[in-house]
């Protein structure tokens, strides 16, 4: 490549009333300047999926030695990805819990209704600088107007709910067609329309790899907005919300829109739009009845399974499927190239779980936690880690703190990091 061909590292396709992000090419300038000519680092990403109302321990605790290890029940969708993730076990010594604390929890390592900064910002802080977005919200649920702990994840310095998006459009439009008004949405049509020009301008200077990873780029982006669209079909032809029977809500547009979710952070961080994103896939206290699943129960409800085997097996059931989303996701990063080969998972940490253990008890100890990520993510994967003395979760989340940078001894009530997760 001579230097004729480079472009800026931030470069973005621009259209009629749209800047489209791009991930990261090998004709994009070196981050720094030097006599030899080096490639942009590829950046650290960090997602988080929650998914509330705990877990039945019986199908969630996996078996094995740490690296001899059997997935369990409901971690079985992950099984391909086994070599890929790590499965944290008695982790978290907050004896008692609720669905209020539960999503601080989580995110803090400590059960309490006004949070503080949660880890995640405390890491946005650090490597979000220079992104559209320090870092990006999402959930798949809607909102319960009881109390703000039950809806967000992320909390700033100030200790104030960071913006959650729950309309797929209109995350799609933040990330990748930036706030335009409605009247410029619908002159563009498509994304891809608009920058269609520029794009082939792009390709007459790409390389043969950024050429397919431009293609596969548009074409994921392609794939989100159809799948935006389908959702948007079906949501339209909707009754009020009066008027919902059964019928209505065995319609399968939640799967859809859980898919889009997930495939929205994939894009976000292949973009550099962020490098930090939750995505709430289920409230805490979450009513939602999984139809699509032939599970009659409401979430909640089956999440007091205790002595009901109805219950419990449709508990497991809906949260092995909310696993097998979490499998979605890492799926999807594995499916998007960088310009030097790699994936974006390769480049990612995440994590997924539960701000309470046992679902029918509410309680705060042994959290449902698993984490997962690539060859350049630092994490130790292929393994099951239990600690036999409980630490606190505050501990997991201060060694990703660190992992990412950020100079911290302490966060909330850690009494140190968690040995053998992050190689280094």
């Amino acid at each position: 490549m001579t230097h004729n061909f480079l472009i800026p590292r931030r470069s973005m396709l621009q259209g009629v009333g749209v800047c489209l992000a791009l991930p990261a090419l090998e004709i994009m300038s070196p981050a720094i300047s030097s006599a030899s000519e080096t490639a942009t680092p590829i950046p650290r990403r960090l997602g988080i999926f929650h998914k509330g109302n705990g877990i039945d321990p019986a199908g969630w605790e996996a078996t094995g030695t740490e690296t001899e290890f059997t997935l369990s029940r409901n971690l079985a969708p992950l099984q391909s990805y086994i070599d890929d993730i790590v499965v944290l076990s008695n982790v978290s010594n907050q004896a008692k819990g609720d669905h209020y604390g539960a999503m601080p929890l989580f995110m803090t390592g400590v059960q309490n209704r006004n949070p503080g900064q949660t880890f995640d910002q405390v890491i946005a802080e650090h490597v979000g600088q220079t992104t559209q977005f320090d870092s990006f919200q999402l959930s798949a649920d809607p909102v319960d107007v009881r109390s703000t702990t039950l809806n967000s994840l992320a909390y700033d310095k100030e200790g104030r709910a960071r913006f959650v998006e729950r309309n797929a459009q209109f995350a799609f439009d933040r990330l990748f067609r930036g706030l335009s008004n409605a009247g410029t949405r619908r002159k563009m049509g498509s994304v891809l329309d608009a920058v269609r020009d520029p794009t082939a301008a792009l390709l007459k200077k790409a390389s043969r790899r950024d050429k397919a990873v431009i293609s596969t780029y548009l074409d994921s982006i392609r794939d989100v907005e159809l799948a935006i669209e389908k959702h948007d079909q079906s949501a339209g032809i909707r009754p009020h919300m009066d008027f919902v029977t059964d019928d209505v809500v065995q319609l399968d547009d939640f799967p859809s829109k859980m898919r889009t979710m997930t495939d929205l952070v994939a894009l976000a961080f292949w973009t550099d739009a962020t490098r930090v994103a939750s995505c709430i896939m289920a409230l805490e206290s979450s009513r939602r009845i999984h139809n699509f699943l032939d599970l009659k129960a409401d979430f909640h409800w089956s999440s007091h399974f205790e002595n009901k085997q109805s219950l419990a097996e449709e508990f497991n059931s809906a949260n092995t499927w909310y696993v097998a989303q979490f499998g979605n996701a890492i799926e999807k990063m594995k499916s998007l190239k960088e310009y030097d080969g790699s994936s974006v998972f390769d480049h990612s940490i995440l994590m997924f779980g539960s701000g309470l253990g046992h679902g029918n008890q509410h309680l705060g100890t042994n959290l449902p936690l698993v984490l997962a990520g690539g060859k350049s993510s630092g994490l130790n994967t292929g393994r099951l880690l239990t600690y036999p003395k409980q630490p606190p979760h505050a501990n997991t989340l201060l060694t990703l703190i660190q992992h990412f940078g950020v100079e911290a001894e302490q966060y909330n009530n850690s009494t140190g990091t968690l040995d053998r997760l992050c190689r280094s």
